[in-house]
């Protein structure tokens, strides 16, 4: 080996240790203390507002059922500046929230996307019910009910799917969980829940406060 090489050898040693010594280790988790960006935790941002915000803002805003569905009269878009939330400001995917009372007359726990048909009093029988009770639930009427969140307030489509995914997993913990769903068939349940405008005729309720009587 020539004097020339020996040397450059030991340069490219002397500036390998001064990198490695000179390099910051950045645990796991704590990312954002060295670049500053905060990295994105929709668990937390869900559950922040279900415990602070979510029975009070849900229980305001929450129509009766009966009465949407006669306001409407069969056209849910003819209310949704009186009691409809938009997915994005004032478009996007209508949604609503609302309560009532009533009648289990259906169980299907053993699906994937599960639910409970019920019936209701003075309901309008062009209507379908149904009560999501997971564990996978479609929509994100939940999510899209919340006037108080916002899509333009997430970085993309990602982090505002993952929020209503946040909100589906408080609800089958907190609201769902509790309650055996072997032993509601023709039982009275109280619910507050949000839906989406979809299919014709169907509403498909997820809840986010239910007692069964």
């Amino acid at each position: 080996m020539t004097k020339a090489r020996i040397i450059g050898s030991v340069i490219a040693v002397v500036l390998l240790c001064y990198a490695f010594l000179s390099a910051t280790i950045v645990k796991e988790g704590q990312e954002a203390t060295l670049t500053g960006e905060v990295v994105f935790n929709p668990t937390a941002e869900a559950t922040k507002f279900w415990n602070e915000k979510s029975q009070e803002y849900f229980e305001s805003n929450a129509v009766d059922l009966v009465t949407l569905l006669n306001e409407s009269n069969g056209d849910l878009k003819s209310v949704a500046t009186k009691y409809g939330h938009y997915s994005m400001g004032d478009k996007g995917e209508l949604s609503f929230i609302v309560k009532g009372s009533a009648t289990v007359d259906l169980v299907k726990n053993k699906l994937r996307a599960g639910y409970l048909g019920l019936k209701v009093d003075g309901m309008d029988d062009k209507f379908k019910l149904r009560l999501q009770i997971g564990p996978v639930f479609k929509g994100s009427a939940v999510r899209d009910s919340i006037s108080l969140i916002s899509y333009k307030d997430y970085k993309n489509q990602i982090e505002w799917a993952q929020v209503s995914v946040a909100f589906h997993d408080l609800i089958s913990k907190q609201i769902l969980a509790p309650i055996d769903m072997n032993n509601v068939a023709n039982k009275t349940v109280e619910f507050i829940g949000c839906f989406t405008v979809a299919r014709q005729g169907l509403i498909q309720i997820t809840p986010v406060k239910l007692i069964v009587k």
